[in-house]
């Protein structure tokens, strides 16, 4: 886990998590445009197998709604990632990705618009994500899969403190084809042995 700072709150318009750089918040209806921009693009869908492709402003619409409406009940579990200065959509983190064989215990998922890879953004946003599920909502362990070839997000998770803990086999096939996935988790025990 990243000893960088990072702030949770919560307001009218949901849980809002801070680090220097970012804000993670529910999306915007103002949102749209660049969720659907950054979300149209095949070299981000290609590794998302939960993510429709062509991503259209409906299915922008439908996710907004999706995620407003778990912020208003008080299950904030999505959330855009937002340049904080500017409050800019850059892409999505939350703690209900797909855990890839149907199990229980939640997982991180993360994506990130491609003019904004490569800045650190995903091990931001993911380990602010993650010290909010183990810490503020009391998980105990927070699990994240991949495609094999995603070698850049296996990068992230374990700079996000995650460890490889062996492969599933996946309920559905990737959007390559594979049916096996590497398996990373992250447990409250752990980040607590090291004293983070």
């Amino acid at each position: 886990m990243s000893a960088e700072r990072m702030v949770a709150s919560a307001g009218a318009s949901g849980v809002v998590i801070e680090t220097s750089r970012l804000g993670m918040r529910a999306l915007h209806d103002g949102d749209l445009a660049d969720l659907v921009t950054l979300a149209n693009n095949w070299q981000v869908a290609c590794w998302l197998s939960t993510m429709p492709y062509p991503y259209t402003e409906a299915d922008g619409r439908e996710w907004i709604a999706r995620v407003q409406h778990d912020h208003a009940i008080g299950r904030p579990r999505r959330f855009a990632i937002a340049l904080k200065e500017a409050d800019r959509l850059i892409g999505g983190v939350g703690l209900d990705g797909s855990t890839g064989d149907d199990s229980e215990e939640p997982a991180l998922g993360y994506w990130l618009g491609q003019p904004h890879w490569g800045k650190g953004y995903a091990r931001e946003a993911g380990a602010a994500v993650i010290d909010y599920g183990l810490r503020t909502l009391g998980m105990q362990t927070i699990r994240a899969c991949t495609d094999p070839s995603n070698l850049a997000s296996q990068q992230v998770l374990l700079r996000c403190g995650l460890r490889k803990v062996g492969e599933i086999e996946l309920t559905k096939p990737a959007r390559h084809g594979v049916r096996r996935a590497p398996l990373f988790r992250i447990s409250a025990q752990w980040v607590a042995e090291i004293g983070h």
